[in-house]
């Protein structure tokens, strides 16, 4: 008998499926060029060692954030940010935070649910009325945009081309720990930074002297020591300076003139010798300055005084064994 022909399928698919990856590219792929991206941010040799804090955001980013960050998002404000803020975590032992620490598990929706419970920091609301996050408080490294986890703002639509990108970080008795990380200095547009009554240790990294944009530098009641970076005498539109309360050491610089919109200095309770330089009386918005509690000595320059009698400035203490004839108190 003849054998009947086997019958093949005669219609084929007209078109291919949708590609069902990920940012349309192979997984592999992706988490090749994010690692090439943000090694423009961080030293590449530190994504090698598995328990840096550049490894573990890296490895959040590609394998564990739900929110699926692209290489080639045209959103580079949160390409960037979201990393640094995960490396920033990570370096300040976010884990141990008193408030908003990410969930112990990732993919989790009651985790995550549980992570958010327990976060409810906003971000001070006075210095913007349209700024986005304000009052979110999503826990970190959850799947909420990075604007609205807990203590973060971002700059609102009334600026356009930095809508969305970070404004500020803000966290006051929150037990960060560690070190303050350089990729901090990606954060171009931020104006605000309060880390304030920690425990962060290790020196104020001078990388943060690039962000010419901080009006807030708040790092005061922490374990920080060395001295102060040349390069925080690059941030002119500084309005406060609080470093108070920490083991810095060394000499405040006569570059401390370039400050010129200073209101606040607080210097006090650390380790800083030689003297007072007479630049502070370049500082003419000046209404405070401390020096207490330090190992200066000499005595308080006329230019300086000049600002009390002359200037804003209504406070001014230094310790008891400095010659002052302005000061409003010794210690």
């Amino acid at each position: 008998p003849t054998l009947s022909p086997s019958h093949r399928p005669s219609d084929l698919p007209s078109e291919s499926p949708s590609f069902p990856y990920a940012c349309g590219i192979l997984p592999c792929d992706r988490a090749a060029d994010l690692k090439e991206f943000y090694s423009t941010i961080s030293d590449p040799v530190l994504f090698d060692n598995p328990g840096s804090p550049q490894s573990l955001a890296l490895d959040w980013i590609i394998n564990h954030d739900l929110m699926t960050v692209c290489p080639n998002d045209p959103n580079t404000c949160h390409t960037i940010q979201r990393y640094v803020l995960a490396v920033f975590y990570f370096s300040t032992q976010g884990y141990n935070w008193t408030n908003c620490t990410a969930p112990k598990d990732y993919d989790c929706e009651e985790e995550i649910a549980q992570a958010n419970a327990n976060c409810d920091r906003t971000s001070t609301r006075y210095y913007s009325s349209n700024r986005i996050g304000t009052l979110d408080t999503n826990a970190w490294l959850t799947p909420a945009h990075e604007c609205e986890w807990g203590g973060v703002a971002c700059h609102g639509d009334n600026s356009p081309e930095m809508s969305h990108c970070l404004d500020q970080i803000g966290f006051e008795a929150n037990d960060l720990g560690g070190i303050i990380p350089d990729e901090v200095a990606s954060l171009e547009n931020m104006r605000y930074l309060f880390l304030e009554q920690g425990n962060i240790f290790g020196t104020i990294p001078s990388a943060i002297g690039s962000l010419l944009n901080l009006k807030v530098l708040d790092l005061d009641h922490n374990n920080l020591r060395g001295t102060i970076p040349e390069e925080i005498y690059n941030l002119s539109q500084l309005l406060q300076l609080d470093l108070n309360s920490n083991e810095l050491t060394g000499y405040l610089s006569t570059q401390v003139g370039n400050l010129y919109n200073l209101n606040s200095l607080q210097l006090d309770i650390n380790q800083l010798e030689g003297t007072i330089p007479e630049e502070v009386g370049q500082l003419d918005q000046l209404e405070e300055g401390n020096f207490s509690f330090n190992n200066f000595t000499g005595g308080v320059e006329s230019e300086i005084c000049d600002l009390r009698s002359e200037g804003s400035l209504e406070k001014l203490q230094v310790d008891c064994i400095i010659s002052c004839d302005c000061c409003t108190s010794c210690s």
